[in-house]
């Protein structure tokens, strides 16, 4: 999938929020790493799940 494929995809999917459960040293590491790439945090995590496989198709 190119960039503007994958950016096409990400505009027609809705926002959905995420709460997760991660000790202080989990959270150092999520700040600083978001800090060092010049991102927020929701952008460093989706940048991670958009590494992740395709998920397979919804049973219709």
């Amino acid at each position: 999938m190119s960039l503007v494929e994958g950016n096409a995809h990400q505009e027609n999917m809705k926002t959905e929020k995420i709460f997760l459960r991660v000790a202080e040293y989990e959270k150092r590491q999520l700040v600083e790493e978001a800090a060092r790439r010049g991102m927020t945090q929701s952008e460093l995590i989706r940048s991670l799940i958009a590494r992740f496989p395709e998920p397979s198709k919804k049973p219709s």
